[in-house]
């Protein structure tokens, strides 16, 4: 069985010759190791924090609070359903450009009132038509313009989901690092008011010998100043700490107050876990949402080359018309009015001023822009990767030297109220060392909070988050 025409036409609409470069994902070239100083080769047996672990990377840290909100954030966040509209914009474009592929069908009523249609002949003839019937039109894509235009809407779709990705990685690395902070915050209020505390019983004890005549005045004026001067602290972190919890509410969708009552109790800044070894520099960049978006506008950037290329060729378009058709509008429903038409036109490109050419210029021009965007996209999330493993890194090693600081001046504090009290020392030095205490103690709190804020830092570089909201 041959084939007919018509069949014909169609796969010709549909496949056409596509004008213009196709589009081929390379990989960009990226070092094979990290170069952050402190990153020590992989042990034996150990495995790469793998695509699995990324999705949902904030429960390595085990905080059911900081995982309640997390839960939250993603089915509430304004951000997240923003990014789901876009993605709905997209695939209705998508939709919108692929029809253009195929015929498009109308119908048509109308009447006319002619006069003389055909000059020198039965001049003075009037005569009225009416028609009711369908109306048939398809542009033939013969040189791959309109399938070029759905490549671009296709790249365009698939970028718009990866910007949803790319939402959940922001939305999940914010919401950890603000609660990060109100913990932190939390944790140093609690230890400036247990230094107050203390600082405001030292200051009873010299006001308590200086009755007794064993201490001095300027014993108690330096113990209440000092008392004072911790107390002041106090209001400063208290606003910092309300204003956390705010923007924890509108991260999570919820009016201010909406989380007063979850969060209202203490808690301890969330622990860094011990990081796996991390994804290579490869790894990292397949599963990167932004990266995916910056390839995806490069490929649509790409097809749109082509048809940018396409305007140059000639245009086929076929017409059909079936229904009917009578110079009675009484007799327009009877048979003998039934009618159709068929219509072939080409239309080629003659004289547009360089319109088309300078078309194909700004093509070539956002094409290449898009290919830079990409490179650069490469670098900076290389970039970023490094900073955010070596400041990990070092801050652990600072964590843990504080740590060991506190803990001697615990024991320094200790000792220099001793001394004091059976009058070796002077009350100088047990001032010194509850101030060396404090600072150090709040060093701490800041530099656990550090860590922890520098490893949520690592785990958005490597692209932690994405597809949280998958099953």
């Amino acid at each position: 069985m041959k084939p007919s025409l018509a069949s014909c036409l169609i796969a010709a609409g549909l496949a056409g010759c596509a004008m213009g470069p196709d589009y081929k994902e390379t990989a960009p070239t990226v070092p094979e190791r990290w170069q952050a100083s402190g990153l020590k080769p992989a042990k034996e047996g150990a495995t790469p924090v793998g695509a699995e672990a990324l999705r949902r990377w904030w429960q390595s840290f085990g905080d059911a609070a900081l995982d309640r909100l997390m839960e939250q954030a993603l089915a509430g966040n304004l951000d997240i359903k923003i990014a789901l509209t876009r993605i709905d914009q997209a695939r209705a474009e998508r939709r919108s450009t692929r029809a253009e592929l195929f015929p498009k069908v109308d119908v048509a009523a109308g009447a006319q009132r002619n006069e003389n249609p055909f000059p020198g002949f039965a001049p003075g003839l009037k005569f009225n038509l009416f028609e009711l019937g369908f109306d048939a039109l398809w542009e033939i894509d013969l040189f791959g313009r309109q399938q070029r235009r759905l490549e671009a809407a296709s790249a365009d779709l698939e970028g718009a989901a990866e910007q949803y990705r790319q939402s959940q990685v922001v939305l999940t690395s914010e919401i950890a690092r603000t609660y990060v902070d109100y913990r932190s915050l939390q944790n140093q209020l609690r230890i400036t008011r247990s230094n107050l505390e203390s600082q405001q019983k030292t200051l009873r004890l010299t006001e308590r010998l200086n009755d007794e005549g064993v201490g001095t005045k300027h014993d108690v004026v330096r113990a209440r100043a000092q008392a004072s001067a911790t107390e002041s602290q106090i209001p400063a972190l208290e606003a910092r700490w309300v204003s956390a919890l705010r923007q924890l509410e509108v991260l999570a969708g919820g009016r201010p107050g909406s989380l007063d009552k979850q969060l209202n109790s203490s808690g301890a800044v969330p622990a860094a876990p011990a990081l796996g070894i991390l994804a290579s520099p490869a790894e990292t960049i397949r599963h990167r949402p932004d990266l995916r978006v910056a390839e995806r506008s490069l490929a649509a950037a790409t097809a749109m080359q082509g048809a940018a290329i396409a305007e140059l060729f000639p245009k086929l378009s076929l017409s059909a018309f079936l229904g009917l058709r009578n110079t009675d509008i009484e007799s327009l429903f009877k048979s003998a009015s039934f009618s159709y038409g068929t219509a072939a036109n080409l239309l080629q490109p003659l004289l547009n001023f360089g319109r088309i050419r300078a078309g194909i210029d700004l093509a070539d021009a956002k094409q290449k822009e898009a290919y830079l965007n990409y490179e650069k996209a490469v670098l900076e999330a290389l970039q970023e990767t490094e900073i955010a493993l070596t400041r990990y890194l070092k801050e652990e090693i600072r964590r843990q030297t504080l740590a060991r600081s506190v803990a001697d001046l615990k024991e320094s504090v200790r000792l220099s109220n001793l001394r004091y009290t059976e009058g070796v020392s002077s009350f100088l030095d047990v001032l010194d060392a509850q101030r060396a205490l404090y600072i150090a103690e709040i060093d701490l709190a800041r530099s656990e909070a550090d860590t922890a804020t520098n490893l949520i830092a690592l785990y958005k570089a490597l692209g932690g988050g994405a597809n949280a909201l998958s099953t």
